[in-house]
C-alpha cells in the first residue's frame, strides 16, 4: 500500500464513521480529518507520480 492509499483509506474511514455518529460536533471533526486526509494523499500521489514516470 502507497502512502496515498493509505491517506485515501483514513478518508474514507473518517467518512464512515461520520455517517453513523449521532453527534453533530463529532461528525463535522471526522469530516475535517477526512478532508485533511485525502489532501496528504494527494499530495502523496503527487509525490509519487516523478518517481513512476521516471522508472517507467
Amino acid at each position: 500500500m502507497t502512502q496515498a492509499q493509505h491517506y485515501q483509506f483514513q478518508a474514507d474511514q473518517a467518512k464512515r464513521l461520520a455517517r453513523q455518529v449521532t453527534d453533530s460536533e463529532v461528525r463535522e471533526r471526522l469530516l475535517e480529518m477526512a478532508g485533511e486526509y485525502s489532501r496528504y494523499a494527494e499530495l502523496m500521489e503527487a509525490r509519487e507520480r516523478p518517481r513512476e514516470q521516471a522508472a517507467g
